[in-house]
């Protein structure tokens, strides 16, 4: 019998062939990757979404008014009987449209209401929180309402507390929902002297209250402290759940 050494040669060479590159692994797993990234980036953008509320009906209150531009979002009573409106910022990425039941509700008691659009949902620039913080000084001092109240939720919070770092006169009344913030003896406000009051969640995953707590002391004495029991982060306003957030044991309702 003869040895054939080429037969073997291209056997192996065919299994070769049959082998997946190193090359063709990587594109693959990038692949896997880049959808992933994208069903995330959806799941994210309709989480973030205004819903599991009858937003359209908020509109057919005959008393109530509700205009809407391109940086806030206004709801208004038509005979508003007090002198006290609300600012209001939103959380990261959130739809302004989320806190609109809340908005309305106080409409509802005489309240005006201004929730004010992020820009990018976030304003993750310094210049352009510096122009929420320009927008909410125009609309306190160019309005009959004689007195503000400034509120925010998780990164609106946020931003709510540097503008009373910066301007400690301009509002009359601060509200902090869902945020551990401030957090930094740098933008503390142990020495303001308008009404504070902090609202959390008991099951607050994003913003925990143990966090919260630890920096009361960046907070001015008399800061109330309000604590929703069960309630968790994403509660404060309509839309989905958040990654990271606790298990409410309470309805929005």
């Amino acid at each position: 019998m003869k040895f054939h050494p080429t037969t073997t040669t291209h056997a192996a060479d065919a299994q070769d062939d049959r082998r997946p590159s190193k090359r063709g692994i990587w594109q693959v797993i990038r692949l896997l990757w880049v959808t992933a990234g994208l069903i995330f980036l959806l799941w994210l953008t309709r989480s973030y979404q205004a819903q599991g509320f009858a937003f359209e009906q908020l509109y057919l209150t005959p008393s109530i008014l509700i205009n809407e531009d391109d940086q806030a979002i206004e709801v208004f009573p038509i005979n508003h009987s007090h002198a006290v409106g609300l600012l209001f910022y939103p959380g990261g990425m959130v739809d302004p449209q989320a806190y609109l039941p809340m908005a309305h509700a106080l409409a509802m008691q005489g309240y005006p209401v201004v929730i004010v659009k992020l820009p990018y949902r976030s304003a993750p620039l310094a210049e352009q929180e510096a122009a929420v913080h320009t927008y909410t000084r125009q609309t306190m001092t160019g309005s009959i309402i004689q007195k503000w109240a400034l509120a925010g939720h998780s990164r609106g919070a946020a931003i709510a507390a540097r503008f009373a770092r910066h301007f400690p006169d301009a509002a009359d009344a601060l509200v902090l929902i869902g945020t551990t913030h401030p957090k930094e003896e740098a933008w503390s406000l142990a020495r303001l002297t308008i009404p504070v009051t902090k609202i959390y969640g008991t099951q607050d995953g994003i913003a925990d209250p143990e966090t919260m707590l630890a920096n009361r002391a960046l907070l001015p004495p008399q800061t109330n402290f309000v604590a929703i029991e069960g309630g968790n982060h994403s509660q404060f306003g309509y839309y989905g759940s958040q990654l990271g957030d606790g298990r409410a044991t309470i309805s929005r309702a």
